[in-house]
């Protein structure tokens, strides 16, 4: 409006009669007015320009952000509301474990409250507040208790997977706490034992569940609990049987399946290869005794082969290790052959696939072992088997079941044949007295009877003096 009455009042005053328009003179050009009026002409702010770009920037996508919500449905489904919500929860859970998780705050991340702090004189009121600093440990703690619970809660889900339980599996760990675990491919209980001859090691011992362990190793030393004098008294007996311990072991004589077997033909050539054969099987077994693995009868049977083929005596005793490692060989040889001389397979089908006597002759010579030490070694192992038969047989007895008795009493013909004991031997005075505690003297009659059927008079003497005694037992 204002420029329209501008206009209006600059033409009325044009209008006015006698007015002489005056046209200027063209005169010099005055370069300095013209390079101002340019300037300023330059610097003159254009406002449709800027006007364009504040609608482009903040008018447009508002404006395309509500045609976006109107053109949406204008209610959302109880379903969308409750997904929506979840999501939210969902979003907010996630967040918190985050945060726990991955402490954030321990650091310069999230300010933290300010706290009031008292300066000044003492009795005035000026108080100022000054950020409080953070406190890292509580934040990681923080951090590793809820590792901690999350790392629990799955090997608890873990252990109800696998059908364990979860509690058990807790107690046991805790009263392991401070043991060494067993090494790797240890079967069972067992411990660690510091092994003196290879310098202070430790080797896994496993507690064999053998029955017949403990009592086998008392029977073991049998002929050095038997008095030779029943009026002698113990220990007099035991100063008189140290002094003659060198010349006894020399003088008793070995039994009758003692046998050693026939020497194999080596090549003179392939020897020290069979000797480095030999060398590593019973490397095999020294690891396996320190591993608490245990052995074999076909690793037993693999060690004998290779020293036969190699025909030199202890040639891999090194490789095996000390005496106990040796006598631990055998004696696990022991026990395979008494189970299949029980089993009537003492022959070629054993469990080392030849017959055991030779095989235990032919090991103890491998292991350079004492004949003397081996038989008796054997011997108390068939002491255990004999007094577990007879107990069987007399609780046949008792049960009226005479095809167990019978059956028992077969097992004791089969042993006998294989590992045969004399009539005057120590190991049976001292099962005769074990089984008076377990068997009445009606019962021990019996199965002497029983067995006197079975075997046809073989055996008969050993069996009596095992069961009833000997008339002449230092024991009575």
């Amino acid at each position: 409006a204002r420029v329209a009455s501008a206009r209006a009042t600059l033409a009325r005053r044009r209008a006015r009669p006698g007015r002489v328009d005056v046209v200027p003179r063209a005169g010099p050009k005055n370069r300095l007015r013209e390079k101002e009026a340019k300037k300023r002409s330059s610097g003159a702010r254009d406002y449709e320009r800027e006007m364009d770009d504040y609608v482009a920037k903040h008018v447009a996508p508002a404006t395309r952000a509500l045609d976006a919500a109107r053109a949406r449905p204008g209610r959302r489904s109880d379903a969308q509301r409750f997904i929506r919500k979840v999501q939210r929860k969902v979003k907010k859970a996630s967040q918190k474990a985050v945060d726990a998780l991955l402490p954030r705050d321990a650091g310069a991340f999230r300010p933290r409250a300010d706290v009031p702090a008292r300066v000044g004189a003492p009795g005035t009121y000026a108080t100022v507040y000054r950020p409080q600093r953070p406190n890292p440990a509580s934040a990681y703690g923080r951090a590793a208790a809820a590792w901690g619970t999350l790392f629990a809660c799955a090997w608890i889900a873990l252990k109800v997977i696998n059908r364990e339980n979860p509690l058990r599996a807790i107690g046991s760990a805790f009263k392991g706490v401070g043991r060494r675990a067993p090494p790797p491919g240890a079967t069972g209980p067992g411990r660690w034992v510091g092994d003196r001859s290879l310098g202070g090691r430790q080797v896994w011992v496993p507690a064999t569940a053998d029955r017949f362990r403990d009592e086998r190793k008392r029977l073991e030393g049998a002929l050095d609990d038997v008095p030779e004098d029943a009026n002698v008294k113990p220990g007099s007996a035991t100063k008189a049987r140290g002094n003659e311990k060198k010349t006894s072991g020399a003088a008793k004589a070995l039994p009758a399946w003692w046998t050693p077997p026939s020497p194999q033909y080596v090549p003179p050539g392939r020897k020290e290869a069979l000797i480095q054969v030999a060398k590593a099987q019973g490397a095999t077994l020294a690891a396996k005794r320190v591993s608490g693995a245990g052995f074999s009868a076909d690793d037993i049977a693999d060690f004998r082969a290779a020293c036969a083929a190699a025909g030199e005596r202890g040639c891999a005793v090194k490789s095996v290790g000390p005496e106990s490692a040796r006598v631990a060989i055998f004696r696990a040889a022991a026990d395979f052959a008494v189970t299949d001389a029980m089993r009537g397979q003492a022959g070629a089908t054993s469990a080392f696939n030849t017959p055991v006597g030779p095989l235990l002759v032919g090991l103890s010579d491998d292991l350079s072992l004492d004949a003397h030490k081996c038989v008796s070694i054997v011997m108390a192992d068939v002491a255990v088997r004999v007094r577990g038969a007879v107990v069987q047989a007399g609780a046949g007895l008792r049960s009226n079941d005479s095809v167990a008795t019978m059956l028992e009493l077969n097992k004791l013909v089969d042993l006998f044949n294989t590992f045969p004991f004399t009539p005057d031997a120590p190991e049976l005075d001292m099962l005769s007295v074990g089984l008076r505690s377990r068997l009445s003297e009606d019962e021990r009659r019996r199965i002497c009877d029983e067995f006197d059927a079975i075997s046809n008079g073989e055996h008969s003497a050993v069996v009596r003096v095992a069961v009833c005694g000997a008339s002449d037992s230092a024991y009575e």
